[in-house]
């Protein structure tokens, strides 16, 4: 296998619309290891998850994923093209339409948070997730590795979509507040 992909869930959740567009990838050289959150968040699923990746690439899939069919082929195809980044991404849509397109862009990385936590990372450059980051955890991610000289590629294609509901990415009064909060996190922890 070349690639594991970790999927964090509540228990109340379910994972079947990400399972079956993972069913359907015309890439198949991966494994899939679903981690429930015991209640202790998405990052730590994500690290726990990671302790059992023994392969050349990871992948972290959120369990409302739905992806396009070459999605993560195009990611591999990517990264394995581009022996100078540690990961690769793409773009993604959901009610608001096409989201995360841009080329990458370390000066513009540090300024917003425009590529998505369902990346394709290099193993041995995946620097773990901050367990004390709530939100934003994408941003917080790719700024560390930029920090460890780690950089991306955009595979040029859209590869997943998903329904937004509320959350960080709402629109209402209440999660822009948090949006705002969430960013002075990121923001002061990466001396931004």
């Amino acid at each position: 296998m070349k690639l594991t992909i970790v999927i964090p869930m509540r228990m109340s959740d379910d994972v079947d619309i990400t399972l079956w567009s993972l069913f359907e990838q015309t890439y198949r050289d991966f494994k899939i290891v679903i981690v429930p959150d015991q209640g202790k968040g998405a990052n730590w699923a994500r690290n726990e998850g990671f302790k059992s990746v023994d392969t050349e690439y990871v992948m972290f899939s959120d369990n409302d994923i739905k992806w396009l069919s070459r999605g993560v082929e195009w990611l591999v195809e990517a990264l394995d093209e581009h022996s100078e980044a540690s990961y690769s991404y793409g773009s993604w849509s959901d009610q608001r339409g096409e989201l995360c397109f841009e080329e990458f862009d370390a000066e513009e990385l540090k300024k917003r948070n425009y590529i998505s936590t369902m990346s394709l990372i290099r193993t041995k450059d995946f620097p773990g997730f901050d367990e004390n980051i709530k939100r934003l955890q994408d941003w917080d991610i790719f700024l560390t590795m930029l920090e460890r000289e780690k950089v991306g590629v955009q595979c040029g294609k859209r590869i997943f979509t998903t329904v937004t509901g509320g959350g960080i990415t709402g629109t209402d009064k209440d999660d822009e507040f948090r949006y705002k909060k969430a960013r002075e996190v990121i923001l002061k922890k990466h001396n931004l």
